[in-house]
């Protein structure tokens, strides 16, 4: 069974699951001009907790100061809240009381979500290359790519040698259950994530707790609320904005629109505009050298 161009997958035997970078890439850049727009940031606040561990991003606080260090297989990050984001980023935000607000990174890299539901993450002033990642958070291949290059991507976007724009979004049919159901219902709570940085973590929380296959049960939407519990995320709004799937809807209609502009299969990554092939993200050194060429 093939892949219909531009729809979600199907499903079926002998037909390949859709993540993975497709073998032969589109060129040239996505219609409706997917990516970052940059806004001004606004005023600093209190700091959220975040993740640590080998590879990811360790948001903390320490004395007060601002530092970053780029280690071999660590990056330290301090982050600061900021003020509401009153630029918005387009799209359909499935409610329209979400609260957006930018997380400042320590070395002048904000964390910026969207009313779509994808995130930037960037130095301000830095237009180029432009990363885009979209994800699913049932695709067992996105957790593997996640582990693989977050930390490169965190590094790259705080050191100011890229924009990262995560994408996440539901790849999967209806019919091909429990996967989309389950990835529809961690990208909705996401969706109910306005802060930055606190984004930035429960999207580490999500890949942690990814469900074991395509044909396990997981992201109960009460797991869903325990996950937000270390990141300060337990008001009732939260509570009930993931208990209710608020945003179930939106994230639909904007996957939809990631696969009529040729988004086939997650992980997928474009850089500038450009799909990566499979080889191109086969190792953080690679990934890294794609990047690198499109600056």
């Amino acid at each position: 069974m093939s892949i219909p161009p531009n729809s979600p997958w199907q499903g079926g035997p002998g037909a390949g699951p859709p993540y993975g970078p497709p073998a032969v890439p589109p060129s040239g850049p996505p219609p409706g001009g997917l990516g970052w727009q940059p806004t001004p940031p606004g005023p600093p606040g209190p700091p959220p907790p975040g993740r640590g561990g080998n590879g990811g991003l360790l948001i903390a606080l320490l004395g007060g100061g601002l530092v970053v260090v780029l280690a071999v297989v660590a990056i330290v990050v301090l982050v600061v809240q900021s003020g509401d984001d009153d630029g918005g980023g387009g799209g359909d935000d499935g409610g329209g009381d979400l609260q957006l607000v930018v997380g400042q990174i320590a070395g002048g890299a904000e964390a910026r979500p969207f009313a779509d539901g994808s995130l930037a993450m960037a130095r301000p002033g830095v237009t180029s290359p432009v990363v885009d990642v979209y994800e699913d958070f049932a695709c067992p291949h996105c957790g593997t790519f996640d582990r693989m290059h977050d930390p490169l991507l965190k590094e790259l976007a705080v050191s100011g040698r890229a924009k990262v724009v995560f994408h996440p979004m539901v790849i999967f049919s209806t019919s091909n259950q429990p996967a989309h159901d389950n990835a529809l219902r961690a990208a909705a709570a996401l969706r109910c994530v306005g802060d930055g940085s606190r984004w930035l973590s429960y999207q580490d929380a999500l890949y942690e707790h990814q469900p074991a296959s395509l044909s396990s049960e997981g992201y109960a939407t009460t797991d869903l609320v325990s996950y937000a519990g270390p990141l300060s995320l337990t008001g009732d709004d939260f509570t009930s904005c993931v208990q209710d799937q608020r945003y179930a809807g939106s994230v639909n209609t904007v996957s939809q629109g990631y696969i009529s502009s040729g988004v086939q299969s997650t992980p997928s990554v474009r850089v500038n505009g450009r799909a990566l092939a499979q080889s191109d993200t086969d190792s953080p050194d690679a990934l890294r050298r794609a990047i690198e060429a499109a600056s």
